[in-house]
């Protein structure tokens, strides 16, 4: 069924703007199709879509769903990559069911990226929530440095802060996760990955090191590479 997100669901209510072109013209809606609708809390409702005009889409709730409740939550914070592949990391970490992405800038980070670029980002989130049946869109971070991020942080409290690095042989993903079952953060390094002043903090702040296996991955591929661990763990 196709899904849309909106601020609130009420028994009657018009879509308009970019969720009705969205509906009409890419996912080609007719009238009488039934669609998912969430909103801003993650309430998610049946909506029949009763009458179309040009920029507007008029709606009725036919039914509630269920809500589904979000048990442990995973951030993701890594350090920007070059060019636009932030936006893969954005997509493929929103299809597998991250809380919330924030962009870094390390000691080794190329790209500062231009104006408008959250906004670029919190519409892939979107647009990716509705495609894959998520009840929630990821929260998008303010770019900040790592520095600022791990004080922010800190204490950590019931929260596992994970980081990738290639000097860590031994520990595994799942051995970390074998008995753990709490709030993770994923922290991924830039190309260059972390300098040795930076692996002294995020293991200061409690971070634990994991290996990804014998390969040098690049940042994109390295922070997909986790997540889907951690998903096929927590399963």
């Amino acid at each position: 069924m196709k899904r849309i997100f909106l601020e609130k669901i009420t028994d009657e209510l018009t879509i308009g703007g970019a969720d009705a072109n969205h509906l009409a013209r890419s996912l080609r809606a007719r009238r009488g199709d039934k669609i998912t609708a969430v909103d801003a809390t993650g309430n998610c409702a049946v909506l029949e879509l009763i009458d179309f005009d040009k920029e507007t889409i008029k709606a009725r709730r036919v039914s509630d769903l269920e809500k589904i409740s979000v048990d442990k939550k995973i951030t993701l914070a890594d350090c920007l990559p070059k060019q636009n592949r932030f936006d893969n990391i954005i997509e493929k970490a929103t299809e597998l069911g991250v809380y919330k992405i924030i962009p870094l800038i390390s000691e080794r980070t190329i790209a500062r990226p231009r104006e408008g670029r959250i906004e670029r980002w919190q519409k892939i989130a979107k647009e990716t929530s509705e495609q894959c049946a998520r009840d929630t869109i990821p929260e998008i971070g303010n770019i900040r440095t790592l520095d600022d991020f791990l004080a922010e942080i800190t204490p950590l409290n019931d929260t596992l802060l994970l980081f990738c690095w290639e000097n860590e042989q031994k520990t595994t993903v799942r051995e970390v996760l074998s008995d753990y079952n709490g709030d993770i953060i994923v922290l991924i390094g830039p190309e260059g990955g972390f300098s040795d002043s930076e692996v002294f903090k995020i293991k200061a702040a409690g971070g634990v090191s994991v290996t990804l296996g014998k390969r040098i991955l690049k940042t994109d591929t390295a922070a997909i590479s986790v997540l889907a661990m951690i998903n096929y763990e927590q399963m």
